[in-house]
């Protein structure tokens, strides 16, 4: 994954809350309210914060950044612990690779699009929000 650009790897839209979103990134985190260009649809998204894995914070292995101050939980249940040893051990697969979950928002209230699967957009950095 090029530095600058994420990856759109999964995209849900829940009612009240907004799109909870999986990027693929390697950068140091992505501070809330940065801007995310589709280059080819000029449509763009707010970073709302980072959507933490409930699983891992347990495990007290959750990957955390500095610029990310904004942040929430997601938490699951299992039927065993071995299914929980399961999870986190998929979990930390995921951050290996760079993935991680967001809260995102169009800029454009009117516009209600999720942003592709497999699409990559570009972190637009301005001088207080470098990535």
């Amino acid at each position: 994954m090029e530095k600058g650009f994420v990856k759109i790897i999964e995209c849900f839209n829940i009612t009240g809350i907004g799109l909870l979103t999986e990027l693929q990134h390697n950068e140091n985190g992505i501070p809330p309210d940065t801007e995310i260009i589709d280059l080819e649809t000029a449509t763009k998204w707010i970073i709302a914060k980072r959507v933490l894995s409930g699983t891992l914070l347990i495990a007290d292995s959750e990957v955390m950044f500095d610029c990310e101050t904004e942040s929430e939980h997601i938490s699951h249940s299992y039927k065993t612990q071995k299914d929980r040893e399961i999870a986190v051990v998929k979990e930390l697969e995921r951050r290996k690779n760079g993935i991680y979950w967001y809260l995102i928002k169009p800029i454009d209230k009117k516009q209600n699009l999720k942003p592709e699967i497999g699409t990559e957009l570009k972190i637009k950095t301005t001088p207080q929000h470098r990535v």
